[in-house]
């Protein structure tokens, strides 16, 4: 809106009078400060725009922030990550996990655990020490006692496609695959369930988590959280049906013997 007015970061601070500076705008400009609605109005007036488009942004950006900055503490350790995680599942109500190529960390044997970490793109690849990797292992495994407790709406599901590609060596995968049907007929307080390849209801671009109103996608650049209820529900619309098409108890055990040996 600034370069379409024709003004630089000088002459709109100019413009806009006591109170802003080129530093301001910048921040503004670059996500480093939420304006405020008095910002936006005087923004769109400078600039000869519309504030309605801006004001609605503003109120999601807004919600977005709070509620990240409400889940998720300072990081800190090669496991304050999963701490992280750990925290926001534990003031939560509803909580729904969907991996569709990988083994969702909740359930994952420490085996698999530590081969999928040590590959490219994981820890390992940003310099993680094998020691590290242990206490994010060990914090994983404290993060999935969160499955065995009462009061929770919790549903985990991965796609067929994760039993299917070879993490670790055949070993891994047997007892990875031993350890999801264990953890399907013995968890007395939550879902856990494979969606299979014939029957995947959705385009299913990547996984998801959603921890009540908040759904958070993990990137390799860090995680993209998604606050806004339109969005949300839309994620809420798209983890029923899934969860409508996933296979449990014996039927998942019947995927799970299914998956062949040498994977």
């Amino acid at each position: 809106m600034r370069r379409t007015a024709g003004l630089t970061g000088v002459a709109m601070a100019q413009q806009l009078g006591a109170g802003w500076g080129q530093p301001k705008i910048s921040k503004i400009e670059s996500g480093k400060q939420l304006p405020t609605d008095d910002d936006i109005r005087a923004w769109a007036a400078a600039t000869g725009t519309d504030p309605a488009e801006l004001l609605d942004l503003l109120d999601r950006a807004a919600h977005e922030f709070r509620t990240f900055r409400d889940a998720y503490p300072a990081e800190g350790g090669a496991d304050a990550h999963q701490q992280a995680y750990a925290a926001a599942e534990q003031a939560a109500s509803m909580l729904f996990y969907y991996q569709p190529l990988i083994v969702h960390a909740l359930l994952q044997a420490p085996e698999y655990a530590r081969a999928i970490l040590s590959l490219p793109g994981g820890p390992a690849d940003h310099g993680a020490t094998s020691d590290e990797i242990d206490r994010i292992i060990a914090a994983r495994l404290r993060r999935a006692s969160i499955l065995y407790e009462p009061g929770r709406d919790i549903t985990v599901l991965v796609g067929e496609a994760a039993l299917r590609t070879m993490v670790g060596s055949p070993e891994v995968m047997q007892r990875q695959r031993d350890h999801i049907a264990h953890l399907a007929v013995t968890v007395p307080h939550a879902k856990i369930g494979i969606v299979p390849f014939e029957s995947c209801p959705i385009l299913p671009l990547h996984g998801w988590e959603q921890r009540d109103g908040l759904v958070s996608i993990e990137t390799t650049a860090g995680d993209l959280e998604i606050a806004d209820p339109r969005e949300v529900d839309q994620y809420r619309r798209w983890g029923e049906l899934l969860t409508g098409s996933a296979k449990f108890g014996n039927d998942l055990s019947s995927i799970l013997r299914k998956a062949p040996p040498s994977l």
